[in-house]
């Protein structure tokens, strides 16, 4: 397992220690956990780190593919 996945995966372990005990006298408590516990994973890098995982079994580590994972819009307004 790689190491950004084990620091999610205990990141969510934190967080859904953490959502139930800020929760615990509500009957939803162990739904808030795992929610807290998905926000935490999410925040740390698990689901890149997943998708990065996923996206390597299908390559079968042969092909290399650029990927866009964010882009950035300039619009400028010339007045005149």
């Amino acid at each position: 397992m790689k190491q950004p996945i084990r620091f999610a995966l205990a990141a969510a372990a934190a967080g859904l220690a953490w959502g139930y005990l800020r929760h615990r006298r509500d009957e939803r408590a162990p739904l808030f956990a795992a929610v807290q516990a998905l926000e935490w994973f999410v925040a740390y890098g698990g689901a890149a780190a997943l998708l990065e995982r996923v996206r390597e079994g299908l390559e079968g580590g042969q092909v290399e593919v650029e990927r866009v994972t964010h882009t950035r819009q300039t619009i400028v307004d010339h007045s005149d």
